[in-house]
């Protein structure tokens, strides 16, 4: 069993982690002698790493204050969390990483564009370079930082064979080649993070870039560091669990017990290679599902499938609808009179009633309008609440609208764009 190989390093990070007068509080009185004492502890949120993380305080730390670098989740969940680790613990961080490029097919013969975004803590953009230098690849440290037009015009000139960014990203630069009709034309390798990446992003992507091999660089997060690397055989959103690494849980919160295989729970995580600032039982906010059995790749480490993330949906008379529903009816149309792939739906209170916003990129918003119709039809189709709401009034008003290529708000540390925006719900 997965768990029982993991427990003494378990038990190690839990022993250690008392050496934090943050963690010593808040487990005084508990023991880890098992499995079961380790899965009864109480889980570490977002808010309690928010307020006891490095600078406001050392409470956290298990070490003194020097020997490490502290990255920040860049707050696009609405706090910036800030986490420590030391040099030591960096370096086994880059090589598990380097281990998911070489999975994914990557080699020192490749040139890869690094547009991940630099700065404000965030540690892709430098953990990137570090990767690379470790592969012996080329780097064309490019960031998305930049106007998109200079991004584009760096691909063109370097034709990268790897491309590592975020699927916002992704979609911006095949929304570029639509307009502007240049490819890449030795690109055979697009690699994402920071975002769940759907089935019609994919495709259009992949259509109008002409790839085929498209997959996650990893499941990994500022604050708990890589904890999923997929292989050749990995669907999207599949992940192989680096088992030395990392401990995962998936919960069933409802029933408080782990989750059988196939039975989807949210990922609580137990990084076992960071002990200057221990993360145990992080409630990281995912939901995921075991898969059962091997993976033709013949990785013993096991299989887990992510399925978004928890409270990403929204609800709508009584019902909760799936953002997913958006991206299948703007993918019908993706690339048609340049459409986006990347939008903003929006809920706020008018009153006693609720009025709808979309609002959709376009290389040509003029020209794009013919498909307002069909795209309000796709989804009112798919989403019944919408219809009814329309009909008996409580809905004021659904409004759809093409808007020019970087209109939307993106987040200025990652470059994110945010897809919902429920003005119902105060953070």
């Amino acid at each position: 069993m997965m768990y029982n190989e993991q427990f003494p390093l378990i038990k190690k990070v839990f022993e250690n982690s008392k050496k934090a007068p943050f963690y010593k509080n808040k487990y005084k009185g508990l023991i880890v002698n098992r499995l079961g004492d380790f899965q009864q502890l109480p889980v570490l949120t977002r808010q309690e790493l928010y307020e006891n993380s490095y600078p406001k305080t050392l409470n956290m730390l298990t070490i003194p204050e020097k020997n490490f670098i502290v990255t920040s989740t860049g707050g696009s969940t609405g706090i910036a969390r800030y986490t420590v680790l030391t040099y030591e613990e960096w370096d086994k961080f880059v090589d598990m990483q380097a281990f998911a490029f070489k999975k994914l097919g990557v080699k020192d013969s490749d040139i890869i564009a690094n547009i991940f975004v630099a700065g404000s803590l965030w540690p892709s953009f430098i953990a990137s370079h570090d990767v690379i230098k470790k592969i012996g690849a080329i780097h064309l440290p490019i960031s998305a930082n930049i106007d998109i037009e200079k991004i584009y015009h760096y691909c063109l000139e370097f034709q990268p064979t790897v491309i590592i960014s975020l699927p916002t990203l992704f979609v911006f630069l095949a929304d570029k080649v639509n307009e502007k009709g240049k490819k890449f034309t030795r690109l055979h390798t697009i690699l994402y993070a920071g975002e769940h990446m759907s089935k019609e992003v994919r495709d259009y992507i992949s259509k109008t870039l002409k790839v085929n091999n498209i997959k996650a660089l990893a499941y990994t997060s500022a604050d708990a560091g890589l904890m999923g690397y997929q292989c050749e055989y990995c669907k999207p959103n599949e992940y192989h669990l680096p088992v030395k690494f990392q401990c995962i849980e998936i919960w069933d919160f409802e029933k408080n017990k782990p989750c059988e295989y196939n039975e989807e729970g949210e990922i609580l995580v137990t990084n076992l290679a960071r002990l200057s600032m221990p993360i145990i039982r992080y409630k990281i906010g995912d939901v995921a599902y075991w898969k059962k059995g091997a993976c033709k790749c013949n990785d013993p480490n096991p299989l887990y499938t992510l399925c978004g993330r928890a409270g990403d949906d929204f609800k709508l008379g009584g019902a909760y609808i799936s953002m997913n529903i958006f991206d299948k009816a703007i993918g019908k149309f993706a690339g048609k009179n340049s459409i986006s792939m990347n939008y903003c739906f929006e809920i706020e209170d008018i009153g006693n009633k609720i009025a709808l916003s979309l609002k959709i990129e376009s290389g040509n918003p003029e020209k794009s309008k013919k498909y307002l119709d069909l795209i309000k039809k796709e989804i009112i189709e798919n989403i019944p609440e919408i219809k009814t709401g329309l009909s008996i009034d409580y809905i004021k008003f659904f409004n759809i609208e093409f808007v020019k290529l970087g209109t939307l708000e993106r987040n200025k540390i990652t470059g994110k764009i945010k897809k919902l925006i429920d003005e119902r719900v105060k953070e």
